[in-house]
């Protein structure tokens, strides 16, 4: 009877697991599913304030303009000639006549145009006198900008400009066709909406199935206006600073409540006139949310209740497996093993051929400058022994000049690269003053169709290296680029900036870019892209090993197409010599 009683236990056990294993999947899937939901509150925070912003900014450009075109409009000599004249006679044609001959009068946001004396409306471009301006409302400056009413209820936007005791002038502009102009093409529907209120309070703009409406907050009796929204903006603009919160919402349509997530900027430090407000109906993004958790915590319980059923049957199988998955371990462990040896081998072999070839290249270099140096040499006497009239021959030789010279160049080259352990003089280098000096050296090979530019921003920094080898290491990426955009044309950029404790040059250009499949050879010696003959295959390979020589990193990013950006990563120097302003060249 004992071995039942186990087998009993045994399965028990699994029971109380399989069912531990469930509860606990479904909390972690509710769990995961709240962080989700605040992720997504967060997500919809930065593009609510994202919108709020943009809103603002739309804001901040139409009062500069309104503003900016009333002060050139009240600084013109006519203006003041008509003003004279108005004090002389009393009569308001002439002033009529300069306001309406203003650009305020064209824009096609401008509702009215007024001209005041102490406080009395002498002239109207529409010819109404019944604006009324709240005490204590709107934004004071050099051009006030605040809100008034008509006798019909109609709300504007008033930007006025006058000393006290003189003529003023003010610029009308309806709130609901500002309101357009500025946030309507943003937003569709009702219950995703902007808002904005006027920096003293007064005034509210929102969007309703109608239409924008501007509305008095004092004159709200009906309760149009949701006064969790209006807290909310009333709450940024007291704190100056953002907020975001929910709130509950109703449907224009049928009063239905749903849960609103607003997010607000304040008007003050922003366009200065308006705290903006951007809120959305939360319940369209948490209800499929809330139904995905539901159906995955049932799929996730029935896939957890298909594998305790199968549980059983793997542990019979994984016996009689383990002995199989042990050879196989085994058996990779020794694949692997042999995997690394053959790596290494290949290495190896990869360095012996590398110091073959620089050995073979450092003997080559120094036969071929042997050779080259009579050449050049006897090249230079001829040409000083020539006769003026000889100038066929004269050009002649001084093309074999020339082409030794570049053997020369070429050979010094292979000779650099195959250099060990050869002691070079290190001085402190302004890394903007290198990248000038290059490219006025690189101006000659310059392609007609490419543009150079650069961005220095390391003035006052320096790198502790060789002139000579940092020079010519960034010659070399610089006609790279060159040979790459020469047929199709494009643009260098050359950027210094400090990174850290390094100095980062990047050599970016347009390009037709390089193919991923080379990118792990590009820095071999000898390796090259180019036609026969345009290339030796060493540029790459002499920056690698400056940068190297040099204790600094070379990365290449590139795409097809898009072009190619080499970046040299240089270390600043822990302590620079107190003579350092002496060596620099």
């Amino acid at each position: 009877m004992k071995p039942p009683i186990k087998l009993e236990r045994k399965f028990l056990v699994i029971i109380l697991l399989a069912f531990a294993l469930i509860f606990a999947g479904i909390f972690m899937v509710f769990r995961v599913f709240h962080q989700y939901e605040n992720i997504i509150i967060e997500n919809e925070d930065r593009q609510l304030l994202g919108l709020s912003r943009s809103v603002d900014r739309s804001i901040t450009s139409y009062i500069q303009q309104f503003s900016r075109e009333l002060k050139h409009t009240l600084q013109r000599n006519d203006l003041d000639e008509a003003e004279t004249a108005y004090r002389n006679t009393g009569n308001t044609e002439a002033l009529a006549l300069q306001v309406e001959g203003t650009i305020l009068s064209e824009h096609p946001l401008t509702y009215d145009i007024l001209c005041i004396d102490n406080g009395s409306i002498l002239y109207s471009s529409r010819g109404k006198t019944d604006y009324v301006f709240p005490p204590n409302a709107g934004l004071e400056g050099d051009v006030d900008i605040r809100p008034c009413v008509d006798a019909s209820g109609t709300i504007y936007l008033s930007f006025q400009k006058g000393m006290e005791g003189e003529l003023q002038y003010a610029v009308l502009i309806e709130l609901t066709e500002f309101y357009e102009a500025v946030a309507g093409n943003l937003i569709s529907g009702t219950q995703d909406r902007i808002l904005l209120l006027d920096a003293g309070g007064r005034t509210l703009l929102y969007q309703t199935d109608e239409g924008a409406v501007a509305t008095l907050v004092q004159d709200d009796t009906g309760g149009i206006i949701n006064q969790d929204e209006l807290n909310a903006l009333l709450n940024c603009q007291s704190q100056g600073e953002n907020v975001s919160l929910f709130y509950q919402a109703q449907t224009s349509e049928d009063g239905k409540a749903y849960t609103a997530r607003m997010a607000a900027i304040p008007a003050d430090g922003n366009n200065g006139v308006f705290t903006v407000g951007a809120s959305l109906n939360y319940e369209t993004i948490k209800r499929p949310i809330h139904m995905s958790a539901i159906r995955l915590t049932a799929y996730s319980s029935m896939i957890v209740i298909g594998i305790l059923l199968l549980a059983g049957s793997i542990l019979l199988v994984a016996r009689r497996n383990a002995r199989a998955q042990q050879e196989v371990l085994m058996l990779r462990e020794q694949n692997l093993a042999l995997e690394a040896v053959t790596k290494k081998s290949q290495a190896l072999a990869h360095h012996q051929r590398l110091e073959i070839i620089g050995t073979l290249t450092s003997s080559i270099a120094h036969e071929f400058n042997n050779l080259l140096t009579p050449i050049m040499g006897y090249s230079i006497l001829v040409l000083e022994k020539l006769p003026p009239d000889a100038e066929e021959t004269y050009d002649n030789v001084l093309e074999i000049y020339e082409a030794s010279r570049k053997a020369k160049t070429i050979i010094s080259r292979l000779s650099d690269l195959s250099r060990k352990n050869t002691p070079l003089t290190f001085q402190y280098i302004s890394p903007d003053d290198l990248v000038v000096r290059v490219l006025e050296i690189a101006a000659p090979a310059k392609p007609p169709k490419v543009e150079v530019s650069h961005k220095l921003q390391c003035r006052h920094l320096w790198v502790h290296g060789n002139e000579i080898q940092l020079s010519q290491m960034l010659l070399n990426l610089v006609l790279n680029a060159y040979q790459a955009m020469e047929t199709e044309g494009g643009t260098l950029t050359i950027t210094t900036e400090p990174e850290d404790d390094w100095i980062c040059l990047h050599v970016a250009d347009t390009g037709p870019g390089i193919d991923p499949a080379l990118l792990e050879t590009i820095f071999e010696p000898f390796f090259t892209t180019k036609e026969r003959g345009k290339g030796t295959g060493l540029g790459l390979a002499i920056v690698q090993q400056v940068v190297k020589e040099h204790h600094g990193t070379v990365r290449v990013h590139s795409e097809l197409g898009q072009g190619t950006t080499f970046t040299v990563r240089l270390p600043i120097p822990a302590q620079e010599d107190e003579h350092c302003d002496n060596s620099i060249s």
